[in-house]
């Protein structure tokens, strides 16, 4: 995606830019909403219905994604040194990716822990260079409307997906190969869509060294990036360590559910996921029209309080009110995840914001699942449910000044 003299087209040059990426980026939706059930619930159901895992091992497997967001500022040097368009490099993880898919269906539970964890590290470690080049190739006024679009289709098929998975797994928890050879195929479409997507180089920015860990200056140097870093940790590791727990919750005897592999499937899958697709066309059109503070407040509450409704609530319908309140503040929550950086950071430094903030999700994600499964043996749940609802208030503080100035702002402009 570059001209004759080397300059970086975008989509305000070529329009054909546009309408390719967005077909294949709707293409990609299909195998990447089979990944969204395999990630968050289906995996960690097979551990521990099939394997009968320990909780140190479902640790380990709730915290694989976060290592890969880990590695995304070394992934986004290399792409950086490599001289190469950036999704020729996200097509090669996302092969990875199919390929640990691959070896998990393998057999034993080490090998499928392994194949399991090297999979979502793979595919999570290629977010920076898919957040960069869909930001070049469209619009910065339809940036979230398209990529809205992408999002719903993937979540229409995670639905279908989370629903087929569920019915194998009920009829036959040995069709659990079945399941995982889907994702292995899946990951191979991802990286096809990939290898296919106009996309041109990270250039290098003058003055800035290219090193394989976060820029950590930038801290300093951008307030609204420091405050909403602070945040968004206080958030994402309030969520993050309920996330897996939804699963031990529904199937541990102790907390008398016992439910199916189907029925946890359909409560930490399939609600949520119609909930955030019936949403999300909404949040697309706030990202690209409103004020991202207030809206990220708003998407912090939902997740506080569906985490205090499903797991300090009673009954059935607690559950599915906190299911459904889950699928909301994803809606919102996954676009302004994707999205958000492309609102404060300058052109040329899209990938290290992006970068700074998946190692700084990386971290939670590998630490709050861990602490999680360390802790629900000697604490109770609804204690470390109202643990995490209060530090997602906390977050939603810390962002209502800046709502404030925001907002302030705006009416100066109109």
């Amino acid at each position: 995606m570059t001209g004759h003299t080397g300059d970086v087209l975008t989509a305000d040059d070529d329009r054909s830019i546009v309408r390719r990426t967005q077909a294949l980026d709707i293409a990609r939706s299909i195998p990447l909403g089979i990944f969204i059930p395999l990630h968050t619930s289906v995996l960690l159901t097979i551990l521990v219905k099939h394997f009968d895992a320990p909780s140190s091992t479902k640790g380990l497997i709730a915290s694989a994604s976060g290592i890969g967001l880990l590695m995304s500022p070394f992934i986004t040097s290399v792409a950086r040194r490599s001289g190469r368009p950036v999704m020729r490099l996200a097509a090669l993880l996302a092969l990875c990716c199919g390929v640990a898919m691959g070896i998990a269906a393998g057999g034993p539970m080490w090998l499928f822990l392994i194949g399991a964890m090297l999979s979502a590290v793979a595919f999570d470690s290629l977010l920076p260079l898919t957040t960069v080049t869909l930001r070049r190739n469209y619009p910065n006024d339809e940036l979230g409307r398209r990529v809205g679009i992408s999002m719903t289709i993937k979540v229409l098929v995670s639905i279908a997906a989370a629903w087929l998975f569920g019915r194998l797994l009920d009829r036959d928890i040995d069709n659990w190969r079945t399941v995982v050879v889907i994702g292995a195929c899946a990951g191979v479409g991802v990286a096809i869509c990939h290898a296919l997507m106009p996309s041109s180089p990270i250039e290098r920015v003058e003055g800035v060294r290219n090193r394989p860990w976060p820029h950590f200056h930038l801290l300093s140097v951008d307030r609204q990036l420091r405050l909403t870093l602070i945040a968004w940790m206080f958030m994402g590791f309030g969520n993050l360590m309920l996330l897996p727990l939804r699963v031990e919750y529904l199937d541990n005897p102790r907390y008398g559910i016992e439910a199916s592999a189907g029925r946890i499937v359909m409560l930490t899958v399939t609600v949520p996921s119609i909930c955030k697709l019936i949403v999300m066309p909404m949040f697309g059109w706030v990202f690209d029209r409103l004020s991202f503070f207030a809206s990220r407040i708003a998407v912090n509450l939902f997740f506080g309080i569906s985490i205090a409704s499903f797991f300090t609530g009673s009954g059935e319908i607690a559950l599915y009110i906190g299911a459904v309140l889950l699928g909301v503040a994803m809606g919102g929550g996954d676009l302004m995840w994707n999205l958000w950086v492309t609102k404060f950071a300058p052109e040329d430094r899209i990938a290290d914001y992006m970068g700074l903030h998946t190692f700084f999700t990386g971290m939670r994600a590998c630490s709050a699942p861990l602490l999680a499964f360390a802790v629900v043996d000697h604490v109770s749940l609804p204690t470390i449910a109202w643990t995490a609802t209060a530090l997602i208030a906390v977050s939603a503080a810390i962002l209502l000044p800046e709502a404030r100035q925001e907002r302030a702002a705006r009416r100066a402009i109109a």
